[in-house]
């Protein structure tokens, strides 16, 4: 035998069908997927294998570049034992070759398709490719013919390999760790400062030990949490204070010491990112010297005492434990005052408005739902990022800023009600819709039916182990039930999610989730409003698909509705005025003071109002009467109106709607929204145009009550909807609705 030498190594793409053939007429698929999370670095050549994929399905084809060829790429920490409902990627490729997009699939091991315990997902999976007659390809390895029942029981048995592997090998490694940790060692799971492990030691007789410099830092935070009165929120804002709370390591120490932390990395060291991850970290009883070596029979967590020396004093440790749990770590109960305040829920029914988060969304922050006063309301929090990491809704550990609030079921009323003028004036609207959702039967059927076979076959597993159970004159050995009942509590939180899933679909068929769905929405006026809350929340998913508020002004927001296709032909605007302004100034300065003073006598009201643009007339006016400075008698009015704009007016709210009347800003689709269309905004010149868009907002500030929220549509629903409603020539283009 020869040497060969090489200047570089290229994967084998070559690969020989034998007897087997593909269908060229359909494209062909790659499966890629790694269960650990950051496999894709850690494990890199595993990724590279698998992309190595891409090229010999090209070679396969007989083809030079990729356009035949479909890569469903899962990425890095997806379990196999998850079903289509929890890999997006996997789900995709189910319904391409059902639509008989993908006739061919190349996947580097059977396993990288499944793990799975019932064979649910197999058993769909190989009905589905033996109908599409799908060829299965595993380089190397083996192809499969779906048709031909060998391929099929060599499939199954590689399933049954696949699972396996987790029932035996894994549970065998958890089963070893577990030993391990039963001997005080450590078993490889991450470590609450200021442990972390020797890298000399030997592997067998790795324990933590304590790193000197996180040592005080852990005391001080204990401490302070006692000193806080074990309060939780005060913790997280003195958290919040420091730049970080434990130092990063010295380089000869990163050498000497392993540090497997859970928190996050910030500039200068380490620090927490949320407040449950604050609560962890005060009821880990790692830090007292403690290892959990597993549970009993009654399920109650067994620890081993001084496996390692102690980071905690042990009554301070147990104080801040009892305080959190309720109960001291010997089990006692705690007679102290928990800090419960924030953990309770004023309204146990929840907010009860139509719209979630992830239908109404602002560009100024995340829009979320609560109760404040008895009343659902929409909030808008503002989020922050530092160093790459993202707060979606907070701009600390716990603090949160609030940009508005709107009462949500006037907001809500207001786009149901528009939604009555579109139905109104469009008699057809059900059966468009309908006939939308029937135009979905290609892939978004195939995935309601996708959805509705794991449901079925869920629940036909679930009868058959529950009759199994239940039926006396079915034998049973007590370990047999055990194994069936252990099997029962998997699959029913599975059949959960999934119904949970089906409800929430956008694109299911709203009559597969929702009775009468296209009765109600014929008679939309009359039957809506009779639904339970669940029913009509259910009903506004699928007939709106996004709704965006934003703020403008003290009083102003824009409201961007885009309507299910069939109810709609245009997405649609309408201006909101909040009867009561938003509290954007805090109490009264000198400066502002020393401007009432000199105005205040005989200034014209919008004079005054532009040199306190945030101010109300209404709060200047209670300004100047506390201060005692009073209006001369010929602005006071009398009989004739002297003030031209409604006294909850701003005039920062006035100043936002002209920036809409100038020319270079019409363009924009938020400019028209005081105009039926760009035609008309241009009728008008500046002049023209601010009279105009005053005169709509000070109708708004008048019409409106306080607490309240009323809207302005500029498009008739004409414009908007599928209605062949034709307006007079007289008629305004814009419509008042007052909630």
């Amino acid at each position: 035998m020869g040497i060969k030498i090489i200047t570089t190594y290229a994967p084998a793409t070559d690969y020989d069908l034998g007897h087997f053939s593909i269908d060229l007429r359909r494209k062909t698929a790659v499966l890629i997927r790694q269960s650990m999370r950051k496999a894709d670095i850690d494990h890199y050549e595993s990724r590279l294998l698998q992309m190595n994929l891409i090229p010999i399905a090209i070679r396969i084809r007989g083809e030079t570049d990729g356009t035949n060829i479909l890569v469903f790429d899962e990425g890095a920490g997806v379990s196999g034992t998850k079903g289509y409902d929890q890999r997006e990627q996997l789900s995709a490729l189910y319904l391409a070759i059902a639509n008989d997009i993908v006739g061919s699939l190349l996947v580097a091991r059977p396993d990288r398709l499944f793990r799975d315990k019932h064979f649910l997902n197999v058993g769909m999976f190989t009905e589905l490719a033996e109908r599409k007659k799908l060829i299965l390809i595993v380089p190397g390895k083996r192809i499969y013919d779906f048709t031909k029942y060998p391929d099929l029981q060599a499939f199954q048995k590689d399933m049954q390999d696949a699972y396996g592997y987790i029932a035996t090998h894994i549970k065998y490694m958890n089963d070893a760790r577990n030993q391990k940790m039963q001997r005080g060692k450590w078993g490889g799971s991450s470590l609450p400062a200021p442990y972390v492990i020797e890298r000399s030691a030997w592997k067998d007789d790795q324990i933590p030990v304590i790193y000197k410099p996180w040592l005080e830092p852990a005391i001080d935070l204990f401490t302070h949490f006692k000193a806080y009165d074990f309060s939780i929120a005060r913790l997280c804002r003195y958290i919040e204070s420091v730049p970080y709370l434990f130092p990063a390591p010295q380089l000869e120490d990163t050498k000497r010491y392993l540090f497997r932390t859970n928190m996050r990395f910030v500039s200068g060291g380490y620090t927490f990112s949320h407040a449950k991850s604050v609560k962890r970290y005060l009821t880990n009883l790692t830090l007292g010297g403690y290892v959990k070596v597993g549970q009993d029979e009654e399920g109650n967590e067994l620890l081993l005492p001084n496996a390692f020396d102690a980071a905690i004093p042990f009554d301070l440790l147990d104080e801040c434990y009892a305080a959190l749990t309720g109960h001291h770590i010997d089990g006692a109960a705690f007679e102290g005052q928990r800090d419960s305040r924030r953990y309770m829920r004023c309204s146990p029914q929840g907010s009860g408005l139509l719209f979630p988060s992830s239908i109404i969304t602002s560009d100024q922050g995340h829009v979320s739902t609560s109760v404040k006063d008895g009343k659902g309301c929409y909030f808008c929090l503002q989020g922050s990022e530092q160093e790459g990491y993202i707060r979606k809704t907070r701009i600390g550990v716990m603090s949160t800023k609030i940009l508005w609030v709107l009462p949500g079921h006037e907001l809500d009323n207001i786009i149901v009600y528009r939604l009555f003028e579109l139905a109104e004036q469009d008699k057809d609207m059900a059966d468009r819709v309908k006939s939308i959702f029937d135009s979905m039967k290609g892939q978004q059927e195939d995935e309601a039916k996708l959805l509705k076979q794991q449901i079925e076959k869920t629940r036909r597993q679930i009868e058959r182990y529950d009759f199994l159970l239940t039926d006396t004159s079915v034998p049973l050995d007590k370990e047999t039930a055990k194994i069936y009942a252990a099997n029962l509590a998997d699959l029913r939180p599975k059949l959960a999610r999934l119904l949970k899933k089906q409800q929430a679909k956008p694109n299911i068929d709203p009559e597969e989730t929702i009775a009468n769905f296209y009765f109600v929405l014929s008679h939309l006026t009359t039957e809506f409003y009779k639904q339970s809350s669940d029913v009509q929340r259910q009903m506004m998913s699928k007939l709106v698909k996004r709704v965006i508020v934003n703020n403008l002004s003290p009083h102003l927001f824009y409201l961007y509705i885009i309507w299910q296709d069939g109810v709609a032909t245009r997405p649609d605007v309408a201006l909101l005025w909040r009867g009561m302004p938003l509290p954007v100034t805090e109490g009264w300065s000198e400066e502002d003071n020393a401007i009432v003073c000199a105005n205040w006598p005989q200034g014209q009201q919008l004079e005054v109002m532009k040199l306190l643009p945030m101010r109300t007339w209404t709060s200047i006016k209670l300004q100047a009467n506390t201060m005692g400075v009073h209006r001369v008698r010929a602005f006071t009015g009398g009989s004739q109106k002297v003030n031209p704009y409604h006294a909850t007016m701003t005039y920062k709210d006035l100043e936002t709607a002209m920036q809409f009347a100038q020319a270079d800003s019409l363009q924009d689709e938020i400019a028209l929204l005081f105009y039926g269309s760009l035609d008309a905004a241009t009728q008008y010149n500046e002049e023209e145009g601010n009279a105009y868009i005053c005169e709509i907002v000070n109708e708004l500030a008048a019409t409106t009550r306080r607490g309240k929220l009323s809207a302005y549509w500029p498009w008739s629903v004409e414009v908007v909807g599928f209605s062949s409603f034709t307006k007079d020539d007289g008629e305004l283009s814009g419509t008042w609705l007052y909630s």
